[in-house]
């Protein structure tokens, strides 16, 4: 065979190896996509409306809870209507299915969000913004209203304003537009519009402890919540938390509730004051 034959062949060769490998890659590329990865909510996520990552119109998501007919997200109800879908940053996760917030007299500033089939809802408080956790963010159990004493340190996460911690104050009397009247529980924290429906927590020696959700401020800035105890009871629901510090995301049971006061007794300011809603 000549040197000129010999090559010609090895040229037309390596031409059909390279036709196979790229026909291969063609092949893995456009192929059937894999199915979308679930999405895995944690406590204190966005809820973007209308489109997913919505720079101009979001809350704050809040803890997981559990009733007969399924788990939910509670977020604040003045966020949105029911019915409306719930983004994350890249793909919509979510619908609100109740929302008790009202012009009325039994008005309660909180709503249900059912996710999406096959998405999961873990109860792990992370920081929205810089994506830090209180201790491991595991959440652990609960304080009712009647452990809330004057300087009791909590925190908050909000989409808007990250992390942040301060001491609760009191319950006061808050007035919106509306003729809408609150009793909520207010702090030294600061929140901002977007901060709505927040988790707001305790890490102490119990672990993370669900304290409630952001609701509103008073005009200096000071943020207001509904208690975890209150919301639990609108909904007739109950908290699923971890079972220990290295439970599976699987191993949940009924949280933890500590009832007994620590501290001082709570303000009680009967008098309205002019408050925002986030």
């Amino acid at each position: 065979m000549s040197a000129g034959t010999w090559k010609a062949r090895l040229s037309a060769l390596l031409g059909t190896v390279m036709v196979m490998v790229l026909v291969s890659l063609s092949i893995a590329l456009t192929g059937a996509p894999a199915s979308a990865a679930a999405y895995a909510y944690h406590v204190g996520h966005p809820m973007f409306w209308d489109y997913p990552g919505n720079p101009e119109d979001y809350c704050t998501g809040g803890y997981a809870v559990r009733g007969t007919s399924g788990t939910f997200v509670v977020t604040a109800g003045h966020c949105r209507n029911t019915g409306t879908r719930v983004y994350g940053t890249r793909e919509g996760y979510g619908t609100i299915i109740r929302n008790d917030f009202s012009f009325t007299s039994n008005s309660f500033d909180a709503a249900l969000v059912r996710l999406d089939p096959d998405d999961i809802a873990y109860q792990i408080v992370v920081d929205p913004i810089g994506g830090g956790r209180p201790g491991d963010g595991r959440v652990r159990g609960w304080y009712a209203n009647s452990a809330l004493t004057e300087g009791f340190v909590v925190g908050m996460m909000g989409r808007t304003t990250g992390w942040y911690e301060g001491r609760i104050t009191g319950w006061q009397h808050l007035q919106f537009g509306g003729g809408i009247t609150h009793y909520l529980l207010c702090t030294t924290i600061k929140a901002r519009s977007g901060d709505s429906g927040g988790p707001v927590w305790r890490l102490d020696q119990n672990g993370v402890m669900a304290i409630g959700i952001v609701s509103a401020t008073k005009f200096n800035g000071d943020m207001c919540f509904n208690p975890i105890e209150n919301v639990l009871l609108r909904f007739g629901a109950w908290l699923p938390v971890f079972t220990s510090p290295n439970a599976g995301t699987d191993q949940v049971r009924a949280a933890t509730v500590v009832t007994e006061p620590d501290g001082p007794p709570l303000q009680v300011d009967h008098t309205p004051v002019p408050a925002v809603l986030l």
